[in-house]
């Protein structure tokens, strides 16, 4: 295989050989290589730049235990020039014999529809690596497709250069306000599933794509919002939660009801209905005769049962899957009707700069520019406008246009705000990083008496 291609060919150890070159970015590039063994590996020299960094990352990850998701660092050091390199295992082949492609879920996702089941089964192996690393204390930083080798079949994690500082990542993979590198981490392996279910680009989160399965949809979507929430408290607590959410959905559970206990169970029914029927006969054979006003006081004995007593393994499915389309068939009516009888609405709303559109699943879709979570993009249904916080909502857009002059006195007194349409509004004190959400009215008491109003208030029975 030509090396002419090569630029700036680096003059590597005796028991290394250059194969040919695989990638290249701002951290350094990586070529195909060979030891003594005729071993092939991936070989990264590191850029000047970014040599502490991943030198301090590859420090911390040859301290803690291997794992089977995480890729194997299997040497390091430095070159004649003084550039640091590193070898590691090699993804596997995806190309021909004469042109290497590594295989990696990001090739994977332009190739092919990848099918949910495996994609599952990609995240939950890579997420136990997460997890793994979370354990001995530090975090990935950069999880994403193409971060995401085959080697012998089997998914791994590679690229540790962020692995100890966190600083940097891919945009769209990472949170506006991570608490902590596993929470990134998280967030990152719930938009690599969304990525990878979707085909889709992650500034397309949280659009379906044009074409899906509303079952599989069904299934996954409730995991990446969950994983992607743009509020703290609502995403995964840990990359074990994740994982038990993603076998849970790998693995549905089923109900109860056999064919045989269907059978069992109609049968009794039918006879409790033809005793029932029989015991009032005979019972009514026996009184005396009814007055009129005791004949329309007379209320039949009925007997009623849960539909959802009735669903068979066969059928669970098809019940889950009506049931969710005639829930959201009552979404879209609610919204069109809002949107018909409150044309007013829309208009103050679209004055500051606020558009709604109906979602295919019949929910309401908030833009707003000025909302900083979730790409400025809020879902909800028709009832949203007349709940508190749809109030406490468009009270902060109303004072926001009228009161320009005093949000520029808090910004200069250290406080930022923006309005939520899930609570209203958010608000920062960057003085002392205190943080919060609620009402207008909170907004300006904190800004007039400070943290010690805010805290009396939190601490109030």
């Amino acid at each position: 295989m030509s090396l002419a291609h090569l630029i700036d060919l680096p003059d590597l150890p005796e028991n290394l050989r250059l194969r040919c070159r695989i990638g290249s970015g701002a951290a350094g590039s990586c070529f195909l290589a060979t030891d003594i063994t005729d071993q092939a590996l991936a070989l990264k020299i590191v850029s000047e730049k970014w040599e502490e960094r991943e030198l301090e990352s590859i420090r911390a990850l040859r301290k803690i235990p291997s794992h089977p998701a995480l890729a194997q660092i299997l040497g390091s050091g430095k070159l004649s020039d003084g550039r640091f390199y590193y070898t590691m295992e090699l993804a596997d082949n995806a190309g021909t014999e004469t042109e290497y492609q590594a295989d990696t879920l990001a090739y994977r996702m332009k190739n092919r529809v990848i099918p949910l089941p495996e994609i599952l089964q990609i995240i939950s192996a890579v997420a136990s690596g997460a997890e793994h690393l979370h354990r001995h204390g530090v975090f990935h930083g950069d999880i994403k497709p193409e971060n995401i080798l085959f080697v012998n079949g089997s998914p791994k994690l590679c690229d540790f250069g962020t692995l100890s500082s966190g600083h940097s990542g891919t945009a769209g993979f990472y949170p506006e306000n991570p608490v902590s590198g596993a929470d990134r981490d998280c967030y990152a392996l719930g938009m690599t599933l969304y990525c990878a279910w979707s085909g889709r680009d992650a500034s397309s989160f949280p659009d379906p794509p044009d074409s899906y399965d509303p079952k599989e949809w069904r299934r996954v979507r409730k995991i990446y919002l969950q994983a992607c929430n743009p509020a703290v408290r609502h995403r995964f607590s840990s990359a074990s939660a994740l994982i038990a959410a993603l076998n849970e959905v790998a693995q549905p559970r089923r109900h109860v009801f056999t064919r045989k206990r269907l059978l069992i169970t109609g049968t009794l029914f039918l006879l409790l209905i033809l005793f029932s029927g029989v015991a009032v006969l005979f019972f009514r054979t026996k009184e005396e005769p009814r007055t009129p006003q005791q004949q329309q006081s007379f209320s039949p004995f009925f007997i009623t049962y849960n539909p959802r007593d009735f669903v068979t393994e066969d059928n669970e499915e098809e019940y889950e899957a009506r049931k969710q389309q005639e829930l959201h068939e009552i979404w879209r009516r609610g919204s069109e009707e809002w949107i018909q009888k409150h044309p007013k609405a829309i208009k103050e709303l679209a004055e500051y700069g606020v558009t709604i559109t109906l979602t295919p699943d019949g929910q309401l879709e908030i833009h707003d520019p000025e909302y900083k979570e979730n790409g400025g993009i809020y879902r909800t249904h028709s009832d949203w406008y007349f709940s508190i916080s749809g109030k406490r909502y468009l009270e902060v857009k109303r004072w926001m246009r009228k009161n320009p002059g005093e949000i520029e006195k808090m910004k200069t007194d250290g406080i930022t705000f923006f309005p939520d349409p899930e609570d209203g509004l958010e608000y920062t004190d960057t003085r002392n990083g205190l943080q919060g959400v609620g009402s207008l009215s909170d907004l300006l008491a904190y800004w007039k008496d400070g943290p010690l109003f805010y805290l009396k208030k939190k601490l109030q029975p």
